[in-house]
Parts: structure tokens; sequence; C-alpha cells
């Protein structure tokens, strides 16, 4: 976990110019080089009690954006559906596959509401 996003945590507000992180590539990773926030600089015990938090919220957002692009992936398929239907061409689509995608787009959207932690997180799989 990142200490920039730990930083983060504590000081949502605070401005991507009011620090700078360096990492010297010794294996002690990450640090603060510089800090020219109004905020207080934080202390080690600060920055290892948002640890979790930040990395819970990491994560999230990686599986949210896992999702947003299955379900971009699923629009067009919806797009040419509804469009054929509503020109009286017949779909590519039938209406119990239409029905499938529907429910796996829905099965998507639905995880963040579903899943109370991230290890049990499952994506649906779509099956056309």
């Amino acid at each position: 976990m990142g200490l920039y996003h730990q930083i983060k945590e504590l000081y949502p507000d605070i401005s991507d110019d009011d620090f700078f992180l360096q990492n010297d590539s010794d294996g002690k990773g990450d640090y603060i080089r510089k800090w020219k926030s109004s905020y207080p600089k934080p202390t080690k015990a600060e920055l290892n009690a948002v640890q979790a938090i930040a990395t819970e919220k990491l994560k999230w957002k990686e599986i949210r954006a896992k999702r947003n692009a299955l379900l971009s992936k699923c629009d067009w398929m919806i797009i040419r559906h509804v469009t054929q239907k509503t020109l009286g061409i017949k779909p590519k689509l039938t209406d119990g596959q239409y029905t499938i995608l529907l429910t796996y787009m829905q099965d998507l959207r639905d995880i963040p509401q579903v899943y109370t932690t991230i290890d049990s997180v499952k994506f649906p799989i779509l099956s056309l």
C-alpha cells in the first residue's frame, strides 16, 4: 500500500503539490521528502493507522474500474438489440440472451452492495 494513498486518506483535501514523495530504490519504500502543506506532517503511527482503510479503498476502486470496463463491453450489445428491435430488424440476440445480458449487467452493478469485503468479491460470468 502506497504512502501517497495513506496521506490522501489522512488529508483528503491535500494538494499533490503540498508534499513530495521519494523512493531511493533501496528496498525501504517511499518516504516524505518535502512537506509544504499547512496540515501537520503525518507521523508514522498516523500513517499506519490509516493503512488498512486506504488499502481497502484502493482495492474497491480497482474493482469498480474492472466492473465498469465489463459493463462498457456490454453496452454495445444492448444498444444494438434495442435499435434492431425498434427498426423492425431481427436482433442478433434472442430475447432470452437479452434477458441474460441484462441480468449479468445488473449483477455487475450490484457488486458494491452484495459484497461487504474485498476478498469475497466474485465477478459474474456472462454465458450467452
